[in-house]
C-alpha cells in the first residue's frame, strides 16, 4: 500500500509542516536543493482528495490553517507562493476534486491572502521580492484566479484594469 504523506501530515499534525516542505515531507525539486511544493499537491494532496468524498472539507480546513501560519518571512513568503500557485494550476485542471477554496473573493482564505500581502508590502523585504511576487500573480491569473494580481496591483497603487 502506499503511504500519503498528506494524510500522514493531518493525523501526526502536521500539515504546516507538509505545505512547507520540512521533515520527511521535504521533496526536492530535479535542479535545486529546494522542496517541490507542486509535486507534493499533485501527488499527495491530489490522491487524498480522490479517496473520499469528505477528504476536500478537511484540505481546505487545513489549507486555511497553513495560510493562518504565515509569518512575514521570505521563507514563509516563499511557501505561501509556491502552495498557492501549485494549488491553482491543478484546481484549473480539475484536479483538486471537491476543494471549495477561493470560491468568493469575501471567502475567509482570500481574506487571509489578500491580508498576508499587505503585511508582505509593509515588510523591508517587499521591493527585493515584488519582481517574484508578480511571477506568480500572473501565473495564478492565468490559471483563473487574480486575487494575488488585484491585491498587488492596490498595494502598488496600480491601475486595476491593467
Amino acid at each position: 500500500m502506499v503511504i500519503n504523506l498528506f494524510e500522514v501530515s493531518i493525523g501526526k499534525n502536521e500539515s504546516n509542516s507538509f505545505f512547507r516542505g520540512e521533515k520527511n515531507y521535504f521533496v526536492k525539486t530535479p535542479d535545486f536543493e529546494q522542496h517541490n511544493h507542486g509535486a507534493n499537491f499533485g501527488g499527495h494532496v491530489e490522491s487524498f482528495l480522490r479517496m473520499s468524498n469528505t477528504n476536500a472539507k478537511i484540505f481546505d480546513r487545513v489549507f486555511i490553517d497553513f495560510l493562518e501560519s504565515l509569518e512575514i518571512t521570505k521563507n514563509d513568503l516563499t511557501h505561501f507562493m509556491a502552495n498557492l500557485s501549485a494549488f491553482f494550476a491543478l484546481k484549473s485542471r480539475g484536479r483538486l476534486v471537491g476543494s471549495m477554496l477561493f470560491k468568493s473573493s469575501k471567502s475567509i482564505e482570500s481574506r487571509l491572502v489578500k491580508s498576508y500581502l499587505i503585511e508582505i508590502s509593509n515588510s523591508d523585504f517587499y521591493q527585493s521580492e515584488k519582481d517574484r511576487l508578480y511571477l506568480h500573480a500572473n501565473f495564478i491569473s492565468r490559471n483563473g484566479n487574480d486575487i494575488l494580481l488585484k491585491t498587488l496591483r492596490e498595494i502598488d497603487g496600480c491601475d486595476i484594469g491593467k
